[in-house]
């Protein structure tokens, strides 16, 4: 079994309430993660909610995920996968306040997957791929909250 490990960061000029608040609006998915066709949430509280994801895998197919999201306010939002096509699957946005109203937002995923899964991780890691694709969810994430920061008055 292979482990694949990616790690980004990038500063956000919004405030983390901002942040924070793209992060947790778990609806909103669909609308600025490009590859995500759908996010329907099964359950939520305060701490976790179930979703249910159509995606697109690295544009070989669409896939169903069954994923639970955890939430530590104004923290970190882990994202891990229940039911999907990986062993394992685990990504996180850890957020830290920042002189100026910024927030430092952290991108990272491990992915646990054999056989013909984990050679494909691999090829992915190596072309770049992945880390494209954490890249423009880093990017979306960063545009949405100095959106809202904007429309309320914090940047």
């Amino acid at each position: 079994m292979q482990t694949l490990r990616l790690v980004i960061a990038t500063t956000v000029n919004a405030p983390l309430n901002c942040v924070y608040a793209v992060l947790s609006d778990l609806p909103r998915y669909p609308k600025f993660f490009r590859y995500m066709h759908d996010l329907q949430v099964l359950e939520q509280n305060d701490q976790t909610a179930i979703a249910e994801i159509v995606e697109d895998l690295f544009g070989m197919k669409v896939i169903k995920v069954l994923t639970r999201f955890t939430f530590e306010p104004l923290r970190k939002v882990v994202i891990e996968q229940i039911k999907g096509p990986f062993d394992r699957a685990v990504g996180w946005f850890e957020l830290e306040p920042q002189n100026g109203d910024k927030t430092k937002v952290t991108h990272g995923a491990e992915i646990s997957a054999g056989g013909l899964w984990g050679k494909i991780g691999l090829m992915l890691l190596g072309n770049g791929i992945a880390k494209a694709r954490m890249m423009e969810e880093l990017k979306a994430v960063k545009r949405e909250a100095e959106k809202l920061a904007g429309s309320r008055g914090e940047s």
